[in-house]
């Protein structure tokens, strides 16, 4: 009988996965290098990346501990194994909204430290990091390694609220500015988060950082790469295909599909989210587990709050500059979309100068359960409907659609926009089309928006097999003024050709009742 494989699901101590036998995915000839060659640095990974993972792999690291790294690559590098004192710290623990918060949390740590370094401070909580870090200096004649986990995690818990966002990186601007002050104390420093806060950032009190988020060589120092998963998971994979009766060929498919996919630099190298599949190998089935795992709330409450365009975020094109710094949020959401692993980057575009600062890059969901998740959150929070409370039928919807019963489909979507949730956004015609392409992609369907042609744009098209319907929305109007704007500007010209029957749309939206008012459907062809 095989033995049994052990999957470090929530396990997220290095030491506990060695000394209990479960499967590690080595990372350690990484963080060699990345030790070797780098005093302060920064990492941004979407949550459940590995990133509490790689810190506890560099406390056990750092604190000299070689035996639990027997048979791993940076075996064969260290040879002095060296112990520092090491100050961790992770900002995720509870929901810390006042800087007031900050400080009772930071200070269980600083208490922690002082009993496990046996150090001693009566100084007040402004000055007990610094004074703590000079004293491990000075009583073990080596220099500090200071690692803190989720360190935006403060931010995002407040990210709607721009007051307190302002009096909280203030507090930890103070406090990581520490790190600065203390150069000469400090062997190696790292910050871990999701995001990357620039212009009015937590990093002014500490700008020398390496920012290795997007740099080639640590595209997989978290998560799975293609070729660690062909390596450490084959006997997982045949495991999985006997217990779900397919074929393993057929499994590699599912999991590449499902979970693969991302991107974090210009590398040919894919990465797995590694939350899901320990989790859908464990369970033998699969699941949206990263997503189920905790949708974030401030995302949700910046899509609501600001009018961005839903439908563009696939084949969005950012420079590196602006996918590294989250701080226009308000005007711009994809960043902030990338660095929390709902988009990634799917391919570059190179500069001409090749200076690579100044490439760009198109991006577009990583896999199957992120875009499916995505859609599927926001349509249940911004739909009553969706979640069993109305008359809506998913299945009939996306039936309907599929066999041209486009009337059907209409009536449908007038009784789901019945049941929204959501106030109209300032920009109510960019509202009207967000509910309907949050409504579309959850029902799985084929969108486009603002379709660009000679003579204008096109609000909206559902494209299936079989038919192609066009949409032109008017707000406060009539159908009939949405149906001649599709004519005069020959939205249908492009389809002439296409063997698929096309359907003309013009639609009303009343705000005050925050639905389709009325629609005319003719066919083009």
């Amino acid at each position: 009988m095989a033995k049994r494989i052990k999957y470090p699901v929530g396990i997220q101590t290095f030491s506990k996965i060695i000394s209990e036998g479960y499967l590690y995915v080595d990372k350690t000839e990484l963080i060699y290098d990345l030790v070797d060659s780098s005093k302060y640095v920064f990492l941004s990974r979407p949550r459940r990346f590995g990133k509490s993972l790689l810190m506890s792999t560099l406390e056990a690291y750092f604190k000299g501990k070689k035996e639990l790294f027997q048979g791993l690559k940076i075996a064969e590098l260290e040879s002095e194994w060296k112990s520092y004192p090491v100050f961790r710290f992770d900002m995720s623990g509870g929901h810390l909204e006042t800087p007031e918060d900050l400080k009772l949390h930071v200070e269980s740590y600083l208490k922690f430290i002082e009993k496990e370094n046996g150090l001693h401070s009566d100084s007040s909580f402004g000055n007990k990091f610094r004074e703590l870090i000079i004293e491990a200096y000075q009583k073990t004649g080596n220099q500090v390694v200071i690692l803190i986990d989720e360190y935006d995690k403060p931010i995002l818990d407040i990210l709607h609220d721009p007051k307190k966002q302002e009096t909280m990186r203030d507090a930890l601007r103070g406090f990581y500015s520490v790190i600065k002050s203390c150069d000469e104390y400090i062997k190696f420093a790292m910050l871990t988060g999701i995001t990357k806060f620039g212009k009015v950032s937590v990093f002014s009190g500490i700008n020398n950082l390496r920012d290795i988020s997007m740099l080639p060589k640590y595209n997989g120092i978290c998560g799975i790469t293609d070729k660690e998963f062909h390596g450490y998971f084959s006997d997982s994979v045949a495991h999985f295909a006997e217990e779900n009766s397919i074929s393993s060929e057929e499994t590699w498919k599912i999991f590449k599909t499902m979970y693969d996919g991302y991107h974090f630099a210009d590398a040919k190298e894919f990465v797995y989210n590694p939350f899901s599949v320990l989790n859908a190998f464990n369970d033998s089935r699969i699941g949206s587990y990263w997503y189920m795992s905790g949708s974030p709330t401030y995302l949700i409450k910046l899509i609501e709050k600001n009018p961005y365009r839903l439908n563009d975020l696939e084949g969005a094109v950012r420079s590196e500059i602006e996918l590294s710094d989250i701080a226009n949020f308000d005007d711009d959401i994809v960043p902030l979309l990338y660095q929390s692993g709902y988009l990634t980057i799917k391919d570059t575009i190179q500069s001409m100068d090749f200076d690579d600062s100044s490439k760009e890059y198109i991006l577009g969901f990583p896999n199957r359960e992120v875009n499916k998740a995505f859609w599927e959150s926001l349509s249940k929070r911004f739909f009553r409907g969706i979640n069993g409370g109305s008359a809506f039928n998913i299945r009939k919807c996306v039936k309907d659609i599929n066999d041209g019963h486009i009337e059907d489909f209409m009536l449908s979507m007038k009784s789901l926009f019945a049941d929204t949730n959501s106030e109209p956004e300032k920009d109510k015609e960019i509202h009207f089309q967000n509910m309907m392409a949050i409504a579309c992609k959850m029902l799985g369907l084929a969108v486009r928006t603002e379709v660009h042609s000679s003579s204008g744009r096109c609000d909206f098209q559902i494209l299936t097999n079989d038919f192609v319907y066009i949409f032109e929305f008017k707000i406060n109007s009539t159908p009939e003024e949405a149906l001649q704007q599709i004519y005069e500007k020959g939205y249908a010209i492009p389809f002439e050709a296409d063997s698929r029957t096309v359907f003309l749309i013009g639609a009303n939206f009343l705000t005050k009742t925050r639905t389709l008012d009325s629609w005319i459907i003719r066919k083009f062809k």
